[in-house]
């Protein structure tokens, strides 16, 4: 009798493989980012659609929050936009149900801070975003080894094997960590672009080559990267080192510029985007 075969290949999380097969069929990931309720709940669902409509690979829709504190100054006033009407969890999942049955086959992902997850549960509002089309979060106070730590008190190993919990590498991440982050990520690897926060005009990946580099060998999982990606050139350039980029705070200027014709917004955000992708 043949000896049992031993399985050893990689098992891909199911968010890692739509954004595999995404970017096999589109030759970059596309990730646009928008603030829930900026400047209101109705204006939010329309943007995203466009942005669906327009070849998002996922829609990263970020919970308003009173201290962003990866966020720059375009990100911090949309947020008080936001809040300044009454931010409810119970609004987000009814928008995020109607997303779902628009697109059901749409993966989203949610960034929030850390706060929201501690008041409402790990477990339960993952469970609830799952529920509702959310395949990836996001929770940039939340550094990977306290991520561990979370994922084992709160005894979340099944809802995280169906919703992505993303990793973030910056560039001064150690070449240890980088090894250690990359090991455990799931969904897609968020590169920061340069130490700061959001919204800063001076983007370039050339002096994160050798990061990079390091990184690709490492995982598998593709590389995306965010902060100061606000045009064609900008993410045309990430996509000649990486997999894809996330574009947010541009769409925030535009909401800020077109306030007196909020009603508008979406289609404007709808034409523009072809001639902001590569």
């Amino acid at each position: 009798m043949p000896p049992l075969a031993i399985r050893t290949e990689y098992t891909m999380h199911p968010f890692t493989r739509l954004m595999t097969e995404r970017k096999k069929q589109k030759g970059y990931l596309f990730i646009p980012y928008i603030a829930y309720g900026d400047p209101d709940s109705k204006i939010t669902f329309e943007i995203i659609c466009k942005m669906v409509d327009g070849g998002a690979a996922t829609v990263e829709i970020g919970l308003p929050f009173t201290d962003p504190v990866a966020d720059g100054p375009a990100l911090e006033r949309a947020f008080r936009r936001s809040l300044k009407h009454e931010f409810k969890i119970s609004d987000v999942l009814s928008m995020l149900n109607k997303l779902h049955k628009k697109y059901p086959k749409f993966p989203f992902t949610i960034m929030s801070y850390a706060n929201i997850f501690y008041q409402a549960g790990f477990k339960n509002l993952l469970e609830k975003f799952y529920d509702n089309g959310v395949q990836a979060v996001i929770i940039p106070d939340i550094p990977h080894d306290e991520k561990k730590y979370i994922s084992e008190k709160e005894n979340l190993a099944d809802i995280l094997g169906r919703v992505a919990w993303i990793d973030f590498i910056t560039p001064t991440t150690t070449a240890k960590r980088v090894q250690e982050v990359a090991r455990d990520a799931n969904g897609f690897l968020y590169l920061v672009s340069y130490k700061g926060v959001t919204g800063q005009k001076n983007f370039t990946l050339k002096p994160l080559k050798p990061l990079i580099k390091a990184i690709r060998k490492a995982t598998r999982v593709p590389l995306v990267v965010g902060f100061g990606i606000r045009d064609k050139m900008h993410a045309s350039e990430a996509i000649r080192l990486t997999d894809g980029f996330i574009m947010g705070t541009v769409f925030h200027e535009m909401i800020e510029h077109n306030m007196e014709r909020a009603p508008a917004i979406p289609h404007e955000i709808g034409w523009a985007l072809p001639g902001m992708l590569p």
